[in-house]
Parts: C-alpha cells; sequence; structure tokens
C-alpha cells in the first residue's frame, strides 16, 4: 500500500481561502476543487481555528489578511513563548529548592522556619498586649 503524500499550506494561503469562503465568493466544497485541497474537512478546521469561537454553530466575523500575524511575527511570538516557559521552568525549580532547604534546616535544626497561620498568633499575641492592669 502506497501512502498518500501529506500536503502543508502556509497560514497566509489557509487565511486567504478562508476569507474567500466568508465573504461568499466560493462555498466550502467549490474553494477545496479550485484550490486542490483534498481534504474535506480542512477549510472548516480552518475556519474554526481563525474564528477563535469555541461555539461552532455561531458565526463569529473575522479580521482581514492583515490582522493575521505573518510568519515572521508568529515564528517571534512562539521564540518569546518558549523563553517565558523556560524561565517559568527554572523559577518553579528554585522555589521547590528554597522549600526543601527549609525543610531539611527544620528537620536538622529542630526549629520553625516556616510561617505559620498568622492570624491565630497574630490574635494571641494582641490579646496579651490588651490584658487590663
Amino acid at each position: 500500500m502506497s501512502k498518500k503524500k501529506v500536503i502543508r499550506y502556509s497560514e497566509s494561503f489557509k487565511w486567504k481561502v478562508v476569507q474567500e469562503v466568508i465573504t461568499g465568493k466560493f462555498r466550502k466544497e467549490e474553494a477545496r476543487k479550485i484550490y486542490g485541497i483534498r481534504s474535506n474537512c480542512s477549510i472548516l478546521y480552518w475556519m474554526r481555528k481563525y474564528s477563535g469561537n469555541t461555539s461552532y454553530r455561531t458565526c463569529k466575523k473575522l479580521g482581514t489578511f492583515a490582522d493575521m500575524p505573518h510568519d515572521k511575527e508568529l515564528q517571534e511570538l512562539k521564540a518569546k513563548v518558549f523563553s517565558l516557559e523556560q524561565e517559568l521552568r527554572s523559577a518553579n525549580q528554585r522555589a521547590d529548592l528554597f522549600q526543601r532547604m527549609i525543610e531539611v534546616a527544620e528537620e536538622s535544626l529542630n526549629i520553625d522556619i516556616k510561617k505559620k497561620s498568622g492570624a491565630q498568633l497574630l490574635k494571641a499575641s494582641s490579646e496579651k498586649t490588651k490584658r487590663p492592669q
């Protein structure tokens, strides 16, 4: 059996096809035949993707081609997201390390380092200072 070659379409091509279907220039099936798109549901999937609408039964107007992030901008945004994810991962690791250090210090030195429920401690200390003399 031979496998069909997977065709990858550019974001600008997808956006163009979706805009033509939305504006009524073509119906989904017509656009699929004109542009040689083999998949029966690709255009519908693209329409859902670009609409940002979670309820696919209601229509949400799409912006223009100029509103769509271009490949360079998209790559920059992906790189920024990746670097922010790395920074978050690093910060979480540091927080876990500090938490473990506190736990080890409490166990080995047998002292309370962690802040306990402050409202109860504050209430008890304020009652001691307010006693009538």
